[in-house]
């Protein structure tokens, strides 16, 4: 069922503003966030290049997945007590938002195109450096790889390694090792916080453009 957001004009009348696709703990998700969010995220991923990449559905639907995980742990931000972004840090995201694009005139043509001003741009772009804040809070408390890991690991794949010296490769394969087992203990960590969060999704992203 589609959720929709009114705005009251007068008595008896409303007008749509835009349909909610998700609710997490009591936070709506809009179909227009999903689509700014997506858009950031291909620039993120592609500069300038991304103002000839085209939204899908499938990619919007990996893009709510993404939004939702957000506001379960801006929740828990919140409840932690990471500190707030300031004007300064805020506008510092802003400046190197605005770098990805080789011009101002292209700068100018994303935000048209994809019908969003700077100031939902900086909405989001702090929203994405309290979610990390958290994150890097959080890997501080996770265990590191013991040396008696990485001697193990050196000794199945030391073939794999071209049989150098372990001395030589120790410290690759501890940051490989660590890179590995934060992932899989900061994905532990998400679902277990989103499991405990209150999430409905209103609307498959997918199903409603392919009905169009």
């Amino acid at each position: 069922m589609l959720g929709l957001m009114t705005v009251m004009l007068a008595p008896g009348q409303n007008v749509l503003v835009d349909d909610v696709v998700a609710v997490v703990n009591r936070h709506v998700i809009t179909r227009s966030e999903i689509r700014q969010e997506a858009a950031l995220v291909l620039v993120e991923q592609g500069g300038d290049r991304s103002l000839e990449r085209e939204i899908t559905p499938e990619f919007l639907v990996k893009v709510m997945e993404l939004l939702i995980n957000q506001r379960v742990l801006l929740d828990e931000a919140q409840k932690v007590g990471v500190p707030p972004v300031s004007e300064e840090q805020r506008e510092r995201l802003l400046m190197g938002f605005r770098r990805r694009f080789s011009d101002q005139e292209i700068y100018a043509r994303f935000l048209y195109s994809h019908d969003i001003s700077e100031g939902e741009i900086g909405d989001i772009l702090v929203r994405h450096y309290r979610v990390e804040r958290l994150k890097e809070r959080k890997l501080k408390v996770m265990p590191e790889v013991t040396p008696e890991e990485v001697r193990q690991y050196y000794e199945k794949h030391r073939i794999e390694l071209g049989n150098a010296s372990f001395e030589l490769v120790a410290e690759a394969i501890r940051l490989k090792l660590l890179t590995r087992q934060r992932e899989k203990e900061l994905a532990r960590w998400i679902w277990d916080l989103r499991k405990r969060a209150e999430v409905k999704v209103l609307v498959d992203l997918a199903e409603k453009k392919a009905e169009q």
